[in-house]
């Protein structure tokens, strides 16, 4: 894994700063590449169409995230493309495509150490800046904050689409989901009372159960027990017995 010090840019001065740059201005700005980490780069249209740049560069992977297929170097076929047709809009869904590019990108680094990939939109700015987040979300765990600093830090007109912002969160929330919130120490307390409190309950109050069940013996036993008859009642009946009929 690619190892570097992090830029300490916040992402919200990265949305002022682009806005300050004209739009007349954002291609001359942004015309030449900018490598963001080793290997991948960030560039514009007019990049992607100069033969000449790619070469110096040595590009052999190419993302466009345009409306339409770019018109590259004729004289460079062996170049590895990819397009994704998207529109620079806060409406567009650009996440549904993040998982296809992040893999084109990180196959072609780990394909081979001379493989550099280019990633362009029309000015390098949005579209194609997200697409590079995505990378570095996915594959060095960044948090998006912190992946829109870097690319800004390596390019000034890079400023991802609110709209691309929050889906570049729903990205990261999709790739690293939150785990279950373990219960709280208030919660584990008040468990831990309650159950003392029932067990407290239980031994302070007579055994229901039990004493009805030594009512019920006893009255069985009274109930079973044979009928005696007193001494008197006895004497009588003999004397009556003993009597001539």
């Amino acid at each position: 894994m690619l190892s570097f010090t992090t830029p300490r840019v916040e992402s919200s001065l990265v949305v002022k700063y682009a806005a300050t740059i004209r739009p007349r201005d954002r291609l001359a700005v942004g015309r030449t590449a900018s490598l963001i980490v080793p290997r991948l780069y960030l560039a514009n249209l007019f990049t992607a169409q100069d033969a000449e740049q790619l070469s110096a560069l040595g590009i052999t992977h190419i993302v466009s995230v345009l409306e339409t297929a770019p018109k590259l170097p004729p004289s460079m076929p062996h170049l590895k493309t990819l397009h994704i047709s998207v529109t620079d809009t806060i409406n567009t869904n650009i996440l549904q495509y993040l998982d296809t590019t992040t893999e084109f990108i990180r196959d072609a680094l780990s394909e081979s150490e001379k493989n550099k990939v280019l990633v362009h939109c029309l000015v390098g700015m949005s579209r194609s800046a997200t697409v590079v987040c995505a990378y570095l979300i996915a594959t060095m765990s960044m948090i998006p904050d912190k992946a829109i600093g870097l690319v800004a830090s390596q390019r000034i007109v890079a400023s991802p689409n609110i709209g691309f912002r929050k889906q570049l969160e729903q990205y990261y929330a999709r790739i690293f989901p939150k785990p279950p919130r373990s219960p709280s120490r208030m919660t584990r307390v008040s468990a831990g009372l309650a159950g003392r409190l029932r067990v407290w309950k239980s031994a302070a109050e007579p055994p229901r159960a039990q004493t009805v069940t030594q009512s019920r013996a006893v009255a069985l036993e009274v109930v079973a027990e044979p009928q005696r008859d007193h001494p008197e009642d006895q004497r009588a009946l003999d004397h009556d017995e003993n009597e001539p009929h």
